[in-house]
Formats: C-alpha cells, sequence, structure tokens
C-alpha cells in the first residue's frame, strides 16, 4: 500500500503538485515542454470578456484595484490593516485598509465582535471564512463596540465602514501608521502578486483535462500560500 502511494506521489504533474489543479498525474514522463496539457493552461492566461476584449488573469485584477487605492487625508490609518473616520468627539466609523480588499475574495461569513463590549488590543475583532479557511484581525488598540454596518453575509468589498466604535485619543496614537509606512505597506501589496506571478504558473481562467475554474485568488495560489498571505497582511 505505502508503494502504491508513493508511485501516485511520485506521478503528480506540478499543477497538481502546486494544488493549482485537484487532480493530474503526469503521462509525459514529466517532459513538460511537449505537454499539450502544460500548454493549455500556460496560454490560457487571458480570456474575452462578453464584449470580446481581453481581459486579465485574477492576478491582473488585482493589480488593477490595487492601482486605484490612494491614501485619504481624512482617513486614521490603523495598524493590522484597519482604517477608522471620526463622526465626533470620541467616535468613529471602523473599517478595513482598502488595500487588503483586493486579496480578501469568496468570502462565505463575517463573524464580528459582540455589540457593546469593550474590545482589548490582540483581540478579534472580525473573523473572515471562506472555501479557504478562516482567518481573523485582531485589533491594534482598545475600544468600544457600538454598532454594526454590514450584515454576515454581506459583499465587504462593497463596504467602506464595518462599524462603529469609541475609542480615546492616546490608544488612537499608539497605533496610528503615518503615511511613509502606509505606502511601504502598499509596496508590499504589489510585491507579493510580483511574487506569485513569478513563482507561481501563470494559469488563465479557464483550466482543462482535470483543471478547475480560476475565479479566485486562492484557486491560484493554493488555500495554504492564500492564508499565509492574508496573515502577513492582517499583523503590519
Amino acid at each position: 500500500m505505502e508503494n502504491k502511494f508513493n508511485i501516485y506521489h511520485d506521478l503528480k504533474c506540478i499543477w497538481m503538485a502546486s494544488n493549482i489543479v485537484d487532480y493530474k498525474l503526469c503521462d509525459k514522463d514529466f517532459d513538460c515542454e511537449n505537454c499539450s496539457f502544460d500548454k493549455v493552461i500556460r496560454n490560457s492566461s487571458f480570456e474575452n470578456d462578453s464584449d470580446g476584449k481581453v481581459k486579465g488573469n485574477i492576478l491582473d485584477d488585482v493589480l488593477e484595484k490595487l492601482q486605484d487605492v490612494n491614501y485619504d487625508e481624512k482617513v486614521i490609518y490603523l495598524k493590522n490593516c484597519l482604517i477608522m473616520k471620526r463622526i465626533f468627539a470620541n467616535t468613529f466609523y471602523l473599517g478595513l485598509n482598502p488595500m487588503l480588499k483586493p486579496f480578501l475574495d469568496n468570502i462565505s461569513s463575517l463573524k464580528e465582535c459582540d455589540l457593546g463590549k469593550y474590545i482589548l488590543k490582540g483581540q478579534p475583532v472580525f473573523q473572515f471564512t471562506g472555501e479557504w479557511g478562516t482567518v481573523t484581525l485582531t485589533s491594534p488598540m482598545n475600544f468600544l463596540m457600538y454598532d454594526r454596518m454590514t450584515s454576515p453575509h454581506e459583499d465587504i468589498s462593497k463596504s467602506k465602514w464595518m462599524a462603529i466604535i469609541g475609542a480615546i485619543q492616546p490608544e488612537i496614537d499608539a497605533s496610528v501608521i503615518g503615511k511613509s509606512r502606509w505606502n511601504e505597506m502598499l509596496y508590499k501589496t504589489f510585491e507579493i502578486i510580483d511574487d506569485m506571478k513569478l513563482n507561481v504558473p501563470a494559469v488563465g481562467s479557464t483550466m482543462l483535462d482535470g483543471g478547475t475554474k480560476i475565479k479566485y485568488l486562492y484557486q491560484f495560489a493554493g488555500k495554504d500560500k492564500y492564508q499565509s498571505i492574508l496573515e502577513s497582511m492582517l499583523n503590519q
């Protein structure tokens, strides 16, 4: 039985070993250059949209969204990819840093901390769950949760603000990131995509012969890699 498992493992196509396709065994003695399946995947980096125009793969979609992210002087940027905006006195809107949203895809549920609860630094604020797994965003400061502005199944990419909170200025000051740090974080997001382009095969929107349709970033990167990316962004 162990010998059969080893043979199966050794025959895994590089695309299956990379978790890009669910199932594909190599029948070409790993001669990728002359493999029709390999060519199908590598040459399908682009597809036509409903208007017949060429559009890029999922990485290009993420890059396009990141290029639209701008620093807003009216917004307070916090650690752990959170943002705030003052409503009045010590009451604020709380939301996600826009540079995080292009990476959050196929969210099936959102769990927020309880209303009226005093959240301590390091405690969970939001928990995102998808087919790829679960990640938790923790608070960089102490604050009071007043109200929610999103539902558990709402598309968070369309919601700038997710909650209303109360916080005092000393807590905020200790958690704020400046514009230079914001620029570093944005630059890092571009590096993440560049690294994926270099180290993950450039699959397209449709893959044949055992492949799956690539609609989300986690399908492209693999679930483990995708979760690692999110966790690194939520802890900076």
